[in-house]
């Protein structure tokens, strides 16, 4: 007994039909091509004597351009890293003034192009993309520090030695070699020769390399991203779907399962109509569906013909479940709080939880990178510069809720926990010489006063206001 013939097809909301073969075809097929870019180094590795990283960097860097979430992390991170200020802290009592100020000028124009932020927020961006990211190191020929520049990072490979590094950019090619490397690099050739003996128009320059440890290489780092590799590609594919598909038809309202039969025009027709036209007429009309069965049927088997509703707002749940799932995933992977990145989260508490979140954030993620910075920087102003007096550090994200610290000091002070003088102190004031503003009170009243003192006290403390009032009006626009 042969198998019988089973149609299908989606009737879609505008009442129309396609068969099922049309909808598989805006289906991310497991045979098609999954391609990388190809690397631009190709065969050069073994001729140079280039290390090949652990996964094809160009394909890494790409990944920014298809997942809004990753896109949007590696920014904040290299923002909230690099982005938020710099200053330069004394490292002695008595620093000098002069290397502040030979410092001060190099940092503020370390590139006729770009700010010192740029060229940091640069390197983070690809050190969070790439897992690495390259300073080029510019000296004068006395061997004093005159420049600093942004390599990116998907150009460069390191040599098998460690001390020499490649970039490519189309046909041309260049080489560097590591900061504090003692010997000449021909930037040309990558030859090795004895400091000093190669005239100072054919010296690489020197290049500072950050990377994201992993065990598994010596040469390269790994982004945090690798881990949600899946869960971009998922997201990919989940959009792939939807625009190729939805773009050309209407949303499936319905399947339509011919069993024993064929589904022929007759039968399209038929179920068009009613969809077009006879239901808008009447909710209550009837379909009747006539279809015939496949040449050289002569069987007794009954032909079935099967409508059943698809629900479309499940399976857009699903894939708005899928998308917050890929998005959770890749924002975990970086370690981004998701209103860090500009994403609302529907039901997510707010108040001390978004705080602990920032710090945790702040402390496991943020600091973390900005020492990795702020000893490279340091570095080149006391080996380029010759600057001991002085540190590089960058500013912090700003974790403070000033509105809960105020209801906090204000309960302390209710309850008799704190005095005015306390609440100044702890606001990073200068206390008030008034022993009543030393005195603690509960709900506006001091403790252990008689009615007397009790009046003079509060007689005291009106006099005080209108100081108080001046204070908060001078200090309220000054960051603390």
């Amino acid at each position: 007994m042969g198998k019988q013939a089973v149609a299908k097809a989606y009737v879609l909301s505008d009442g129309e039909i396609i068969e099922e073969s049309t909808l598989e075809r805006y289906a991310i097929k497991q045979g098609e091509s999954r391609a990388l870019p190809s690397d631009r180094f190709g065969g050069a590795y073994g001729e140079l004597g280039l290390v090949e990283p652990l996964y094809n960097l160009e394909a890494l860097a790409q990944l920014l351009e298809i997942n809004p979430y990753h896109y949007r992390a590696v920014k904040t991170k290299a923002r909230d890293t690099a982005g938020l200020g710099w200053y330069l802290e004394a490292k002695t009592n008595n620093p000098s003034e002069q290397q502040r100020e030979i410092a001060m000028q190099f940092l503020e124009n370390p590139n006729p192009y770009k700010t010192l932020t740029d060229i940091n927020n640069n390197v983070m961006v690809d050190y969070d993309s790439i897992g690495n990211g390259y300073y080029e190191v510019i000296r004068d020929e006395d061997g004093m520090l005159v420049g600093l520049e942004h390599i990116p990072a998907h150009t460069v490979r390191v040599h098998q030695d460690m001390n020499r590094y490649c970039q490519i950019r189309g046909v041309k090619k260049v080489w560097f070699k590591r900061f504090g490397f003692e010997n000449d690099v021909d930037y040309v050739t990558g030859e090795i020769a004895p400091a000093g003996s190669i005239p100072i128009e054919r010296r690489a320059t020197e290049i500072i390399h950050v990377h994201n440890y992993t065990s598994r290489s010596d040469y390269y780092g790994l982004p945090d991203i690798l881990p949600a590799l899946s869960a971009i590609i998922s997201d990919r594919e989940r959009a792939e779907y939807n625009i190729s598909f939805f773009e050309n038809h209407a949303v499936p309202a319905y399947v339509v399962t011919v069993t024993g039969a064929e589904l022929d025009e007759q039968t399209k027709q038929l179920i068009r109509r009613y969809f077009q036209q006879d239901i808008k007429k009447n909710r209550h009309s009837t379909l009747v569906v006539t279809a015939q069965k496949p040449q050289g049927d002569f069987s007794d088997t009954p032909v079935e013909i099967k409508f059943q509703a698809l629900s479309v707002e499940t399976k857009e749940a699903s894939f708005r479940m899928l998308r917050a799932d890929n998005r959770d995933e890749i924002l975990s992977a970086h370690g981004v709080p998701p209103y860090r990145a500009g994403i609302v989260v529907e039901g997510s508490l707010g108040g001390s939880t978004a705080r602990e979140s920032t710090e945790i954030y702040k402390q496991s993620v943020i600091e973390p990178r900005q020492d990795m910075l702020e000893n490279v920087l340091n570095r080149l102003l006391s080996v380029g510069l010759g600057i001991t007096d002085w540190r590089f550090r960058f500013k912090d994200i700003d974790t403070k809720d000033t509105q809960a610290k105020i209801e906090e000091l204000r309960f302390l002070f209710d309850i008799g926990a704190y005095s005015p003088n306390m609440i100044l102190r702890e606001l990073g004031r200068d206390p008030i010489d008034d022993p009543n503003l030393d005195r603690h009170f509960i709900f506006g009243q001091p403790l252990d006063a008689s009615q007397e003192e009790t009046n003079a006290i509060l007689n005291s403390l009106k006099q005080l206001h209108a100081k108080l009032i001046d204070i908060a009006t001078k200090e309220g626009g000054k960051h603390v």
